[in-house]
């Protein structure tokens, strides 16, 4: 069946206008265009070639890193969630380092919380000290008590205070090796997540390339994910009916080459712009002969259509 557009139904307008011109006589031009526009006002229904489209774009899946795929948990058409994990990589040693790293880590808590212990106990002596040197600085006031004996009990005092504040500093000290080895383990387990690749998003797996046992790098495409959830159509409209589409008008769709309708929507977009033609033109004079201006579709009901199907669009535009 021959496809008949709007413009070819326009350059029939143009052509039979044309033939009444040259009957009627060059002094006629004025109400000849005005009878080209009348015609064109009689037109109610713009058509426009479409594809459907899903309403997000389509995630793209590959690994992050060069591995072998161990384990496969997806197939072409399942249906996954953002987050569920999709296939696992061999690890190789990554597992081991972050159990190194975190063996270290407990190891260093371990010495921090015995540091803590002897500065309790230092803690406690040095208030101890310092007692018996106040109680030997009155005595010596009071001619009870010998100068050495104070100052004995004033330099054990003293190096008690040097032996709390060294422990003090030991603290800090292991307060940042525990810091930098619990960056450590975030980069080690950051290394392991890399070898699990989950859904970004939900959606239908689609374009499945990856197998198990072979070996990717990060610029493989091991697979799709794509919402076929409320899909909509982006449509081109000619040139010559831009200005008349608008949003909220009714649009009527059906499959190229059929005339029965499969699904109903409204424009819910116009591009503020004019365009060549896309690859949803079939030819190359089609495609280069006039700009388009693009539109989208959202279907209102009708039944599920695949995506990237090509269909013809019916716009109510009076």
């Amino acid at each position: 069946m021959k496809k008949i557009t709007d413009k070819a139904l326009y350059l029939a307008v143009a052509m039979a206008i044309g033939l009444l011109c040259a009957c009627q006589g060059g002094d006629q031009t004025d109400e000849n265009t005005k009878t080209e526009a009348e015609i064109l006002q009689e037109v109610t229904f713009v058509h426009a070639i479409g594809k459907v489209s899903p309403a997000a774009d389509w995630v793209v899946i590959s690994s992050p890193i060069a591995a072998r795929i161990q384990q496969l948990n997806i197939a072409e058409g399942d249906s996954v969630v953002s987050g569920q994990l999709l296939m696992v990589l061999e690890n190789g040693t990554a597992a081991l380092e972050v159990e190194a790293a975190k063996a270290r880590w407990g190891s260093l808590r371990a010495e921090h919380h015995a540091t803590r212990q002897d500065l309790e106990k230092a803690r406690v002596a040095a208030e101890e000290l310092e007692r018996k040197y106040r109680t030997s600085q009155v005595l010596f006031e009071q001619h009870a008590e010998t100068r050495e004996t104070r100052d004995s009990d004033y330099s054990a005092w003293q190096q008690q205070e040097l032996t709390v504040r060294s422990l003090q500093d030991k603290i800090k000290a292991q307060e940042i090796n525990e810091k930098e080895q619990h960056l450590q383990i975030q980069t080690a387990e950051a290394a392991l997540a890399d070898f699990r690749i989950t859904a970004p998003k939900g959606g239908i797996v689609v374009d499945l390339t990856a197998q198990l046992g072979q070996s990717v790098s990060s610029t493989d495409e091991l697979a799709k994910i794509v919402d076929v959830q409320n899909p909509i159509v982006e449509a081109e409209v000619d040139e010559l009916f831009a200005n008349d589409v608008q949003v909220g008008q009714e649009v009527s769709l059906s499959t190229v080459g059929r005339a029965d309708t499969v699904a109903r929507g409204i424009v819910s977009y116009c591009s503020p712009i004019l365009s060549d033609k896309s690859i949803l033109y079939e030819t190359a004079n089609e495609g280069t002969d006039r700009r388009v201006r693009r539109v989208k579709i959202k279907l209102t009901n009708g039944q599920r259509l695949p995506i990237n199907a090509k269909v013809d669009c019916r716009i109510k535009i009076r």
